[in-house]
C-alpha cells in the first residue's frame, strides 16, 4: 500500500477501498462499492444534504489518515444512497 506521505507528495495511486478496508476494517467489496463498515461510519460523520466537498472536508477532518482520493470515492457514494 502507498504510504499517505507518497500519495500527497505523488498522487495516490491506490484503489481507495484498500485504504478504507485499512481504516475501517471488512472485506474489500467485488464490486465497485466502498466497504460497508465504512459507509456506515461516513454516515455517522457528515450529512448527505451537503454537497460532496463539504462532505469530503468532514470526512478528511474526523479521519486525518484518508487520502483525498479515498474520502472523494466514499462521499460520492453516501451521496448515491
Amino acid at each position: 500500500m502507498q504510504s499517505e506521505r507518497a500519495a500527497k507528495i505523488f498522487g495516490d495511486r491506490e484503489d481507495p477501498r484498500v485504504r478504507l478496508v485499512e481504516l475501517f476494517g471488512g472485506d474489500l467489496p467485488v464490486g465497485g462499492q466502498p466497504p460497508e463498515a465504512a459507509l456506515r461510519w461516513a454516515q455517522t460523520v457528515s450529512s448527505a444534504d451537503h454537497d460532496e466537498v463539504v462532505v469530503v472536508r468532514d470526512l478528511r477532518r474526523a479521519e486525518p489518515r484518508l487520502t483525498l482520493r479515498a474520502a472523494t470515492f466514499l462521499a460520492r457514494h453516501l451521496a448515491r444512497r
